[in-house]
């Protein structure tokens, strides 16, 4: 439940908060035009467009009108993305080319669905590493980013690991030539960026740790005893 507490103030007060909101309004809303991600009644970001306004003038079809003659036409579980069972589910899908993107589960595995059907196109799960047993924020996320990198559709990722991925749309595949494979011999050539390297590189007790004869190691990532790095979304 959500409360509303209104403070009394004057009726000029009440004018003047009236009129910068008009001129607000009337300056915000040619760029509102210009705002990528919804053309052809696609949601491309996880607010449905780059100013994520979580709104879209394409999609018309459900209204007022007809909204309580909706039935539920499929339903996707969760329940086998991971290794314990999981009661939230925040992720906000991406819908792209025809297709709905999403993340399930506790090891925030990504999921190619066909909005007509709810058939799974493909799945894509992230080795196991001792950076996601020992995560924090081991859980669905919000979801994923999606983005269109010379004329091909990518999905992003970052990991409860707080590894970042960059899969091919139409695959759910790692990508190739890009990024750089950390060396765990379960993970993909390329496709995958080791981010705490460049996290920590200048951070005072990494530095001691290394000057104290420690060294990395991507599967474990930084000792304990110094914290944990991980990614909520």
């Amino acid at each position: 439940m959500m409360e509303t507490v209104r403070s009394r103030v004057s009726v000029l007060g009440s004018f003047c908060t009236l009129m910068c909101l008009v001129a607000l309004v009337g300056i915000a809303s040619p760029a509102s035009a210009q705002l990528r991600g919804l053309d052809g009644g696609e949601w491309q970001y996880l607010g449905g467009d780059a100013g994520h306004t979580r709104s879209s003038p394409h999609l018309t079809q459900i209204d007022a009108s007809n909204f309580s003659d909706l039935q539920v036409a499929w339903t996707f579980r969760g329940d086998n993305f991971g290794p314990f069972r999981e009661f939230t589910a925040r992720s906000t899908p991406v819908y792209a080319d025809g297709v709905l993107y999403t993340v399930f589960g506790g090891r925030r595995q990504v999921v190619a669905i066909d909005p007509a059907t709810g058939e799974a196109l493909w799945t894509f799960r992230e080795p196991e590493t001792m950076r996601f047993l020992r995560s924090p924020r081991a859980d669905f996320g919000k979801g994923v980013a999606y983005a269109e990198v010379d004329g091909r559709g990518v999905i992003f990722i970052t990991s409860p690991g707080y590894f970042l991925w960059a899969l091919d749309a139409k695959t759910g595949r790692p990508l190739e030539n890009w990024g750089a494979s950390p060396p765990i011999e379960s993970f993909s050539r390329s496709g995958v960026v080791d981010l705490i390297p460049d996290l920590v590189g200048d951070w005072g007790p990494w530095q001691e740790y290394v000057a104290g004869g420690g060294s990395y190691d991507a599967d474990h990532g930084i000792p304990r005893q110094l914290g944990m790095v991980t990614a909520s979304a």
